[in-house]
């Protein structure tokens, strides 16, 4: 969970992987229609690196460390592919619902290069997951979690290709993340 900003420039980042095409669409699609407000805040995605908290503006040039560390390693970062389905929750402690995303090796690569670069992160367990809704109260997330976990992606999965990350950005009173730096991947087998 995240704390709350200590100070009016506080702010925070993360490294993401955003799927792109029909399925980030479908996905928003969904977001758009239970959770306006967490579609509105940020395009679908998976953190694989944060949320880190900073002290300052919230601008690029604040995050020239965090960039510098990024391209120093973005030769071992390879592309992968991000396989979704089967709708899941946070429930009964967090009022979240989300799409299962499929642990890979290449997944856990990134990942664990992206820590090794910028720090480890506050998840003491990390569960990879694409939000869906994340502000709706404990009651509506139940019913709407049953619902969903009858339809479409109770058993279907997806599959997008990851060729690159997103290093986002945003400052306590910006009503939306912002994206800061392309990560690119490399295609091929880890070395």
């Amino acid at each position: 969970m995240a704390k709350a900003a200590q100070a009016p420039n506080d702010y925070r980042i993360f490294v993401g992987a955003f799927p792109e095409g029909d399925l980030a669409a479908r996905i928003q699609l969904i977001r758009e229609r239970y959770d306006a407000k967490t579609a509105s805040i940020t395009a679908p995605h998976v953190t694989l690196a944060g949320t880190y908290w900073r002290s300052g503006p919230a601008t690029p040039e604040n995050e020239a460390g965090t960039i510098a560390r990024l391209q120093a390693v973005q030769d071992r970062l390879r592309a992968f592919d991000l396989v979704v389905g089967g709708v899941e929750t946070f429930l009964p402690g967090t009022p979240v619902i989300y799409l299962h995303v499929e642990l890979n090796d290449g997944l856990l690569s990134v990942r664990k290069t992206l820590l090794e670069a910028l720090s480890p992160d506050t998840h003491g367990r990390f569960t990879p997951h694409l939000t869906l809704t994340m502000r709706l109260s404990r009651e509506k997330t139940q019913s709407l979690f049953q619902k969903l976990r009858e339809g479409e992606w109770r058993t279907q999965r997806k599959s997008a290709r990851i060729d690159h990350l997103w290093l986002m950005q945003r400052g306590s009173s910006d009503p939306a993340w912002r994206y800061i730096h392309r990560i690119d991947l490399t295609e091929g087998a880890i070395s």
